[in-house]
């Protein structure tokens, strides 16, 4: 009589919502459950379910002295006391994948192996690119403003210039002066 029936062990439809022994909780009456005790105290507790920092404590008062970034001077911290740890940005696996790459629609190639893809690529005739084909040698370049030149230095006595002062300093009326010698200069270009 000492060994009685066992109760029969509720029998929860799979999908239900009611409570089941699971075993960091729980544990069954086994070698598992005596090697692997189960876990004991408050099941809520966890990560942030705990008290925020103490108000009081020493590590939160060291945290809020002000600081600068100057380093030491004269005996007075000025530097950060705990120094942020640094973590690298390093891409991890699925960074440069799209969310859902089943929505991606691929045309077929009424082709096989895409055997009617052109066997040379064309190249874009830009002037960027410069190679055969893409300029024409025979065209005549934009004319350039070209002073009466003698051996690299211009030759002041036929480029119309300001008479000399004794002042040295710049006048507005020389600088005006100046650009309209170089506006005639380029408009004599393509009007005569």
């Amino acid at each position: 009589m000492c060994f009685g029936k066992a109760e029969p062990a509720p029998e929860y439809s799979f999908g239900t919502r009611q409570q089941r022994k699971l075993f960091p909780l729980f544990h069954p009456p086994n070698s598992f459950g005596n090697k692997f005790l189960p876990l004991r105290g408050s099941p809520h507790t966890g990560p942030g379910c705990y008290m925020p920092e103490d108000r009081y404590g020493l590590a939160y008062n060291l945290s809020i002295i002000p600081t600068s970034l100057r380093g030491y001077s004269l005996g007075a911290r000025t530097a950060v006391r705990f120094k942020p740890i640094i973590k690298e940005k390093i891409p991890y696996s699925v960074m440069f994948q799209r969310v859902s790459p089943e929505e991606e629609k691929h045309r077929q190639s009424f082709a096989p192996f895409n055997v009617m893809v052109p066997r040379f690529r064309s190249y874009s005739k830009d002037v960027c690119c410069p190679g055969p084909g893409t300029y024409s040698p025979e065209k005549k370049p934009h004319p350039k403003i070209a002073w009466p030149m003698k051996f690299g230095s211009p030759d002041w006595a036929q480029v119309p210039c300001l008479q000399k002062r004794t002042l040295k300093a710049e006048l507005s009326t020389d600088k005006d002066f100046r650009k309209h010698r170089n506006r005639v200069a380029y408009l004599s270009l393509y009007y005569d």
